[in-house]
Order: structure tokens, then C-alpha cells, then sequence
């Protein structure tokens, strides 16, 4: 299974063991994608899934407190006084609760896997300011090379603010534009040369090179990876 609906816990048939081979099933592609250090989009669906099932168990203990009780017994010895939940026999609400139990730490620990992946890849990336960074940061070029490859990919990035929740934000997108082979002696300032002439959209353009020793799936890890870089990178100078 490689997708797993938003709401996959309360739809259609709810059985524990229906679920259980839903969630395995998910979890096993995730992690397949994991293992060849493909992290997106599986990552961060993974995380929306895991906070979606923990707000359920958080809204559903919620609900619970505030239902009606009804006196079950009297424990004279403790003198206290043992309540019933009235929605304790609904079988549904117990199914669910099941399900979100056992997903949570299930999701968790392939979420570990993630996480380590992620924490690998940065670690294995390095940025790198190509000539003269410019005071306008905004707009600029990104080269990536990875591997034993002599291939360089440039992006045109663009960062963007726009306003969520209230709050001001900043993203970043990438336009893949060209892509050199570099040959001896090739530095990639005369490749930043080369682009400003070509394209003649900034005559100072901000440019960084990403690279790293090991070859990356493009657009499913080194892409995505990149674009956290460079945002991080603009917003520290």
C-alpha cells in the first residue's frame, strides 16, 4: 500500500485487525523508500498521520471526561464512590481507541527511521557561497552535485513571504534551468560567469553550491534537502 488516507482510522470497516494490516502495509512502502534514502514526501505524510491519530486520542479522552457518568458501586473501605462511563459499551469508540494505541508507537518507531535518514543526509550535505554573496538574497541560483558525477544541476530559487495563521512565512522555490558538465580545470565561479551571461536576470546573482560525496535521489531527497539549506542559509546572513 502506498498511500494511506487522512482518515484511514475511521473509515470504512473499523476492525483492529483490518487496520493493523493497513498501517503495516503503509508503514513496510515507507520504509522501503527510507532504506534507498528517498525521505519525500513519505516523511512528512508519515508526521501528519502520527499528529492526526494523536489529536484523535487527544480529542477522544476530551469527549470522554466531559460524558455523563452514573453511580456503579460504593467502595465503603476507601469511601468512595465508583463511577460508570455510560459510553463505556460502545463497541466503535473501543475499536478506535485500539487502533490509535497501537498505531502511535508503531508510526513512531518508523518515524525514528525517518529521522535518522534525515539527520544522515544533512549531515552529508555541505553549502557552499559561489563568488561574492550579494546584499539581495532573495533570488539567485542553487548548483547541486553529488557523487562521483561531474554533472552540475543549476535551479533558479525564489524566496516568497506569504502569511499563515496569522503569521508571516518564507518558502522557497526551486526552477530547474540548466545543467553543465565540468571538465578539468572547470571551477564553478566561470560556471556562475556563464549563467549570468546566458540568462542576464541578475547581474550579481546570489549562487551556493550544494554537494556531497554520495549520490542522493534528486527529487525525492536532494531537492527537498536543498531548499532547507538555502532558506537557512539566506535567513544567517
Amino acid at each position: 500500500m502506498t498511500q494511506l488516507r487522512k482518515d484511514w482510522i475511521t473509515d470504512g470497516l473499523i476492525d483492529f485487525e483490518y487496520k493493523k494490516y493497513v498501517l503495516l502495509a503503509y508503514l513496510k512502502h515507507v520504509e522501503k523508500n527510507f532504506d534507498q534514502a528517498r525521505l519525500f514526501p513519505f516523511l512528512t505524510e508519515l508526521i501528519d498521520h502520527y499528529q492526526d491519530a494523536k489529536v484523535l486520542k487527544d480529542k477522544k479522552q476530551s469527549i470522554q471526561s466531559k460524558m455523563p457518568r452514573e453511580i456503579s458501586r460504593l467502595d465503603l473501605s476507601k469511601l468512595e464512590i465508583i463511577y460508570k462511563d455510560l459510553n463505556e459499551s460502545d463497541e466503535t469508540l473501543k475499536d478506535i481507541e485500539e487502533i490509535v494505541d497501537y498505531a502511535l508507537p508503531t508510526m513512531q518507531k518508523t518515524l525514528g527511521k525517518g529521522k535518522e535518514i534525515h539527520e544522515w543526509v544533512e549531515s552529508e550535505l555541505k553549502i557552499d557561497p559561489v563568488g561574492i554573496i550579494p546584499m539581495y538574497k532573495d533570488e539567485g541560483y542553487v548548483m547541486l552535485e553529488v557523487g562521483n558525477s561531474k554533472l552540475t544541476d543549476v535551479f533558479q530559487y525564489q524566496i516568497k513571504k506569504f502569511i499563515m495563521f496569522n503569521e508571516q512565512m518564507r518558502g522557497i522555490y526551486f526552477r530547474w534551468i540548466d545543467r553543465f558538465s565540468r571538465g578539468i580545470g572547470d571551477t564553478f565561479e566561470q560556471l556562475k560567469l556563464q549563467l549570468i551571461r546566458t540568462y542576464q536576470v541578475l547581474p550579481n546573482p546570489a549562487t551556493f553550491l550544494i554537494h556531497g560525496e554520495l549520490p542522493l535521489p534528486m527529487e525525492e531527497t536532494l531537492i527537498p534537502m536543498s531548499k532547507k539549506m538555502v532558506l537557512k542559509t539566506v535567513q544567517q546572513l
